[in-house]
């Protein structure tokens, strides 16, 4: 699981305030990060595309194609929870849809909390399944 190590922990709470600080600008960057962990966990980005192709559909969609990604995010996040024997952990897909689907509707901003929710299931997946932090030590070979 070298690919853990490459996992970058956030505060949910500070992907929300940045989302909102910035009017959702630096959510671009969290989706790209996002896909490219995910990638490095699953050998696949979300929705099979690459995050640049994703972003086009996003933008010529008028944001429809978004609830799709963050649906396919929450159910790759859902796939590896359940691989890691993680029982009991939160399945995001509908909430992501619901939050998704009113920020669509009525203009507001829920579709950030939908971004902090899949961090903080991002976070409890590397928390549960990444290595111990021991550093590596190299065996020397007996003396003869």
């Amino acid at each position: 699981m070298a690919a853990a190590m490459n996992i970058e922990k956030r505060d949910p709470g500070i992907v929300l305030v940045l989302a909102l600080f910035t009017c959702g600008f630096y959510l671009i960057y969290w989706y790209l990060k996002m896909y490219e962990e995910i990638e490095m966990l699953c050998g696949e980005t979300p929705t099979g595309n690459s995050f640049w192709l994703d972003f086009v559909l996003y933008i010529f969609s008028c944001g429809v194609f978004g609830i799709w990604a963050d649906y396919r995010i929450s159910e790759k996040l859902n796939e590896l929870q359940r691989q890691r024997g993680m029982m009991g952990a939160t399945d995001s897909t509908t909430l992501a849809v619901v939050l998704d689907i009113a920020a669509y509707i009525t203009g507001m901003f829920t579709n950030y909390i939908t971004s902090a929710i899949q961090q903080d299931q991002l976070n409890k997946l590397m928390q549960h399944g990444a290595p111990e932090q021991t550093p590596y030590r190299a065996e020397l070979p007996a003396p003869y």
